[in-house]
């Protein structure tokens, strides 16, 4: 029988429990943090703050070459690979950054809106993003989360403590940029002594030909993936560059900051399972199946809940948190919501696959989903962050019935439940984009109880089932 002693000694749960504690705090502290610069940027200037940051992270994913899965893998399955595969790797992501960067200067001189001086922060952005990233990936394939989680939650404290402290004299974006990248140093710095001093850097350590070489070969396909989604996933902002105005992009990534909670509990509890699946699937191929026909359902529905829950009062979070000026955001949020959940399926669907060492069926389907969604990313961006946040749940919904079916197909399982779970999602979509705007708040709290209170009943009366003698 499955015991709450016992669940809370799973790893997969430990893993989860830390990311999500530390990232939890991280992301609470952030979103308070984004309080006070909207308090003194106006939705331009907040635009190009945040169009600056989020131009290094597409550089940054760029530079992945699709590795972040193979390291974290390797690892796991092999610990004493840690000291290779993370040096290694972290030269050539410092390589690639610098490239991608020279790469952007171009682009930028002929299409783009930033200043030369702005150019040079979207790379030293992506470069501090790239250290403490790639050092991150040996505290995943350790599954040692609770380590860095407490320096990302330290991270959070500090960068709450300097933006709020700042005066309002030195508030300009500039002056952000450089307390955010000096802040990334130091939690690159520490993550490296942690990993150091815990004995973590284990192994010998082959010749960056050799080890790139190995490296690059297994994650191809994951790259190939990453170049076809990153016009899907990682564009917004130069869509809205191209064919919309700084306002909205500063709309539209304040509406991504506010889902951050809902997309950070979804994301890393994939991301917390991996290590895991992929070690399971080696060993127990029959406990691996039973864990993702029984398990999906559960992740469904608390995904469904968050939106839901999330749609019903992020209005009035808004209104109270924010000025009138960034009231347009409310649409782009709610809207947004549904697009965290399909994209958070899809995710963990292809960490299933990758589990599996399914790589080519996941190319096949990011070229899919980048043939759908992209044509519709664009056309939706001459409308704005609302235009665009339907694009995204639109095209994203359509390749969801693709994916879903290959997910089923290629396993050949059937997920208890599944159908009744999208059923209840789209209801839910429905309800929350045409009705959920006429709902007064005491019925909204009514309604979340309720709702809550159902959730809470089914898993105390089924989860233990699903999982006895696991």
């Amino acid at each position: 029988m499955l015991t709450l002693k016992k669940l809370s000694q799973n790893k997969v749960v430990q893993n989860f429990s830390f990311m999500t504690l530390g990232n939890v705090i991280s992301q609470v502290l952030s979103l308070v943090t984004v309080l006070r610069i909207t308090h003194f940027f106006a939705p331009d200037d907040y635009g190009l703050y945040t169009f600056i940051t989020s131009q290094g992270l597409l550089l940054l994913n760029i530079s992945d070459l699709g590795i972040q899965p193979i390291i974290v893998r390797s690892i796991a399955r092999d610990k004493g690979s840690t000291k290779d595969l993370i040096i290694n790797s972290l030269i050539l992501r410092l390589l690639t950054v610098t490239f991608l960067t020279f790469l952007y200067f171009i682009y930028n001189r002929f299409f783009g809106i930033l200043s030369i001086e702005e150019v040079l922060f979207v790379g030293l952005c992506a470069l501090v993003y790239a250290v403490w990233t790639i050092l991150e990936y040996a505290f995943l394939g350790h599954q040692k989360m609770f380590t860095a989680s407490l320096i990302k939650i330290t991270y959070g404290i500090l960068w709450f403590g300097m933006v709020w402290l700042l005066p309002q004299d030195y508030f300009s974006v500039y002056n952000l940029i450089f307390i955010f990248v000096g802040l990334n140093i130091l939690q690159g710095i520490a993550m490296g002594i942690l990993l150091k001093v815990n004995g973590m850097m284990t192994g010998g350590r082959l010749t960056f030909y050799d080890s790139t070489r190995q490296i690059l070969t297994q994650s191809w396909p994951y790259f190939s993936v990453m170049l076809i989604m990153i016009p899907v996933q990682q564009f917004y902002n130069i869509y809205l560059e191209l064919n919309s105005n700084v306002e909205q992009i500063g709309f539209f990534n304040l509406a991504r900051k506010l889902l951050a909670p809902v997309q950070m509990v979804l994301t890393y509890a994939v991301l917390a399972a991996f290590p895991s699946l992929s070690t399971l699937w080696v060993h127990d191929k029959a406990k691996f199946i039973k864990l993702i026909t029984n398990g999906f359902q559960y992740f469904l529905i608390i995904g469904m809940t968050m939106a839901f829950l999330f749609n019903l009062f992020i209005k009035e979070i808004v209104v109270i948190l924010f000025s009138a000026e960034y009231l347009p955001a409310v649409k782009v949020t709610q809207m947004q919501v549904w697009y965290t959940l399909l994209m958070s399926v899809n995710l963990t669907i292809s960490t299933i696959f990758g589990s599996v060492n399914k790589e080519k069926l996941i190319f096949k389907l990011a070229v899919i989903n980048g043939l759908i969604s992209i044509p519709m990313l664009y056309y939706g961006s001459y409308y704005g962050a609302y235009g665009l946040s339907i694009a995204y749940v639109v095209s994203f919904a359509m390749m969801e019935v693709i994916v879903w079916r290959s997910f089923t197909d290629i396993l050949n399982i059937s997920v208890k439940k599944d159908m009744t779970c999208w059923l209840l999602i789209i209801g839910l979509f429905l309800i929350s984009t045409f009705i959920v705007s006429y709902i007064s708040l005491p019925i909204k709290i009514l309604i979340s109880i309720l709702m809550l209170t159902a959730i809470v009943y089914y898993f105390n009366r089924n989860f233990k089932g699903d999982y006895q003698n696991e």
